[in-house]
């Protein structure tokens, strides 16, 4: 697994840009008359906030990030943080492909799904 040293201003900076990603994918869905309209942009936006939430734990916790183009090997290292905070980044993870790349649309239940580990990755950065 590939890491880099992380520091403050790589934490405050990782956490900011999950925050970022997270108040756009929130206004989209308020915004949106229906949410299917904005489900897979709204999935996409709680993955990247998922990542970068897990970016912050870990250099918050181990004072390293994962550093690879592997997001698996991001919530490997996570889960030596803690098991509910990678199964989170895990199921973010297992949509990314679905609602960026594919064709098939993000079903509610997804979204749902998607909007709940990214609040909860977000939480646990916040601590």
């Amino acid at each position: 697994m590939r890491t880099a040293q992380g520091s403050e201003a790589i934490r405050l900076g990782r956490l900011n840009k999950a925050v970022q990603f997270q108040k756009v994918a929130l206004d989209a869905l308020e915004l949106a008359e229906e949410h299917h309209e904005v489900a897979d942009a709204v999935a996409t936006l709680c993955v990247h906030a998922g990542i970068a939430a897990s970016d912050a734990i870990c250099i918050a916790r181990l004072g390293q990030f994962a550093q690879s183009q592997d997001h698996n090997e991001a919530a490997g290292l996570l889960r030596t943080v803690d098991e509910a905070a990678a199964k989170h980044l895990t199921a973010l993870l297992g949509m990314k492909t679905r609602a960026g790349y594919g064709h098939h649309a993000v079903t509610t239940e997804q979204l749902k799904k998607a909007t709940r580990a990214m609040s909860a990755l977000l939480e646990f950065a916040r601590r």
